[in-house]
């Protein structure tokens, strides 16, 4: 059985090793390691692209900047061709942009942001469509965002 990662902008920093970002980069590869030789499954919502894109343009270094640009690149085309357990959630529907714009003044009270409703939303959304077996969570170092998980993709099959 095969889990699902959606994986927050916390993380992809760490995994390709961004600069002042990279704090727990070898415990992010370790633990991707470890869930890749398992067959799980890792999503890259779009906000965690937009917010990882920003983070790489912003490198100092100008040889470091291409080569980790070029290191996401190649990852988020093979999430794009859904290669080697990468998959992208490549748009946010309008009803689930609804939904977001309609959180959005309550929990911007929070201090939650868009980038991190909408990783919310998407994850809600993907569960609710995809009916993923085994487990699926959002992989942050945030606290905020570790707390998402739900279990039980094909017991929910069964039942309807």
């Amino acid at each position: 059985m095969s889990n699902v990662h959606f994986i927050d902008t916390s993380v992809l920093v760490e995994l390709l090793n961004i600069p002042k970002m990279n704090e727990r980069h070898a415990q992010a590869q370790t633990e991707y390691e470890a869930l890749a030789a398992k067959g799980d499954v890792f999503v890259l919502p779009v906000a965690v692209l937009v917010e990882t894109g920003n983070h790489i343009a912003h490198i100092s270094d100008g040889t470091m900047r291409y080569q980790i640009a070029v290191q996401f690149s190649t990852l988020v085309q093979k999430a794009v061709n859904s290669e080697d357990n990468w998959n992208t959630v490549p748009g946010i529907s309008l009803d689930t942009l609804e939904t977001i714009m309609n959180q959005f003044p309550v929990r911007a009270q929070d201090q939650t942001g868009f980038g991190d409703i909408s990783i919310i939303e998407q994850f809600n959304d993907y569960w609710k469509n995809r009916q993923p077996i085994g487990e699926m969570r959002i992989w942050a170092f945030d606290g905020h965002l570790q707390g998402y998980s739900h279990t039980g993709g094909l017991a929910r099959r069964k039942n309807k």
